[in-house]
């Protein structure tokens, strides 16, 4: 008998175990819901883990692999990883991957949209697309209206990336309000060396 309340002992015990490496203290996770998907956002829970993949390399050519200023423009926040868990857990605007696609098809953050940032570039149908998707107004002067725009908050590589701070100053020009940018520095390089949830997004071809 003594051995049976031991053996529950020791299975209980697994069961509310928790988890070796939190976010923060008393955050093992964040949920995050994307369209009917829900996708659970925490550490690997190995001690030992580390990069083995691109992401593990500390250089590369230059150009175009420079390193980036922490502050992409004045007036544009930078964010570093519980700010951007709390902006996609609370739905506060659009998370944006601004990689090109074949960046993004191996690996991204959940809840992210991947809008590549040479389609800020050039004024095509789909920039314009994309503008009224972020709430922006087309008027009859032929002027671009950033009064009701959605909050971006949009991400590449790493501070050695240029793919989403040449996103933000393509918006800028455009007119888009700097306070209705947020820019994560870190990116993907950052995130995984936390050890946080990636997924391989599902793309349609």
């Amino acid at each position: 008998m003594k051995l049976f309340y031991l053996f529950i002992s020791i299975v209980v015990t697994t069961v509310v175990q928790a988890n070796v490496v939190d976010i923060v203290e008393g955050m093992p996770s964040v949920n995050v819901k994307v369209k009917d998907k829900m996708y659970t956002i925490e550490r690997t829970q190995e001690p030992d883990a580390y990069l083995t993949n691109t992401f593990a390399l500390t250089s590369r050519p230059s150009p175009p692999f420079f390193i980036q200023p922490f502050e992409v423009a004045k007036g544009v926040e930078t964010y570093g990883e519980l700010e951007v868990l709390d902006f996609i857990s609370k739905h506060k605007g659009l998370f944006i991957d601004a990689r090109l696609p074949n960046w993004y098809e191996k690996s991204a953050i959940p809840g992210a949209h991947n809008i590549p940032f040479k389609l800020f570039l050039s004024d095509t149908p789909e920039r314009e697309k994309i503008l009224k998707k972020f709430g922006a107004e087309y008027t009859k002067q032929g002027t671009w209206d950033f009064s009701h725009v959605k909050t971006l908050l949009l991400y590449c590589n790493g501070a050695w990336c240029g793919q989403s701070p040449t996103a933000i100053k393509a918006l800028m020009e455009l007119g888009y309000p700097k306070t209705k940018m947020k820019y994560y520095r870190g990116g993907m390089q950052t995130w995984q060396l936390l050890g946080l949830t990636t997924i391989v997004p599902e793309v349609k071809k």
